[in-house]
């Protein structure tokens, strides 16, 4: 039996890929966690709760114990399944790199009938500078025998800046988000519920909030936004205290302030449709990224996007699915918001999402199957 292992990655994305691998014949078990088990259980997807619970308001020496004793379980769960594939599709900890980057990969290689790795990224993000992070990757990189790159940009990174023989790579998409629950809302309802305005264009910036996204950016390019009527809403929690304070203070000092808020707090999967629904176009005002699932909810919920030209971006979003801001700036961001609002119906929604469709997991996962068998 093949292992997938996530090693914590995102519920959303774990449970498409695994859904997208049992679409195309394969036989695998997860490595999961209390979040994931259920749902994995509920798609009839074999997988081992190894990590247990992942509940942040657990005691210090609970944490520790629990990672300790799922380290144990995942090495070992690795010598069981000697000689099959064994796929490592979650991101390794920069706070323990030295064990997740230097000894687990040995071990995989050790033991994998086959080695697959998923590189999200290239290398983490904040750490693309770090000397110690690039060796690092560098030796984790020699290991794989196959590695997965989800766009081309991170393709030809890996060959270009840490070696990688382009024989090794394989690049496929990031699947479509459908694990996201639908509404059956109109647009005026979902603003309803969410308390939006009614009337007038809105531009929603949601999920996690952190310095390489540009929420910042973002709040200071919509002083700049000439379109009167248009409002700006940000919503997500951040975990930087810092960063925080400063959107808050470019939001306060912005002339047009009384047209922004952010509504702080995690955003549920229930209500992100909703979200969604009520918007006009989401906003990526990103100042470094290399693939962003977002894009991918966006298109299956064919919302137009306005994104930098950043990473790839560019790749997934085209003339008629967003704009792509002539200038990763403040007022490049500005200016395509206005080239969005002055006829945003040029963008619809079921054409979008009808020709997202071939970045399904199930189609993605095809171009893979071989792997596992």
């Amino acid at each position: 039996m093949n292992l997938l292992i996530p090693h914590g990655f995102e519920a959303n994305y774990v449970v498409g890929f695994a859904r997208g691998l049992a679409a195309n014949g394969v036989e695998f078990t997860v490595v999961s966690d209390d979040d994931i088990a259920p749902r994995l259980a509920t798609a009839g997807i074999s997988q081992c709760n190894l990590r247990g619970s992942l509940d942040p308001s657990r005691p210090a020496w609970r944490k520790a114990a629990n990672l300790v004793r799922y380290y144990l379980l995942l090495l070992w769960a690795i010598f069981r399944h000697r000689g099959a594939t064994i796929h490592f599709n979650g991101l390794l900890s920069s706070r323990i790199i030295l064990f997740d980057g230097l000894l687990l990969p040995v071990w995989l290689r050790l033991w994998a009938g086959r080695y697959v790795h998923t590189a999200h990224n290239a290398l983490p993000h904040s750490r693309e500078r770090s000397r110690l992070f690039r060796g690092v990757y560098r030796w984790i990189y020699r290991f794989p025998h196959v590695i997965i790159a989800h766009t081309n940009r991170i393709a030809h990174q890996l060959e270009s800046e840490f070696g990688v023989d382009p024989s090794r790579i394989i690049v496929i998409s990031i699947g479509l988000n459908e694990e996201m629950p639908t509404t059956d809302l109109s647009a005026s309802d979902a603003r309803r519920q969410l308390g939006l305005p009614a009337d007038g264009p809105i531009a929603l910036f949601f999920g996690k909030v952190e310095p390489y996204k540009g929420a910042d950016l973002l709040a200071e390019a919509w002083g700049a936004v000439r379109t009167p009527d248009a409002r700006l809403v940000i919503a997500g929690w951040c975990p930087d205290p810092g960063y925080a304070q400063q959107i808050r203070n470019a939001i306060a000092c912005s002339p047009r302030a009384a047209t922004m808020e952010w509504r702080e707090g995690f955003v549920p999967n229930e209500t992100v449709a909703t979200w969604l629904k009520a918007c006009d176009v989401v906003v990526m005002p990103y100042r470094n990224i290399y693939q962003s699932g977002v894009v991918f909810l966006c298109l299956r919920f064919g919302v137009p996007v306005v994104g930098t030209n950043v990473g790839s971006l560019a790749e997934f979003i085209d003339s008629d699915s967003g704009i792509i801001t002539a200038t990763n700036d403040p007022a490049g961001i500005a200016d395509a918001l206005d080239r969005f609002f002055s006829d945003p119906t040029r963008f619809r929604r079921d054409e979008i999402a009808r020709r997202a469709a071939k970045y399904r997991w199930d189609r993605q996962c095809l171009a893979i199957k071989h792997l596992y068998f």
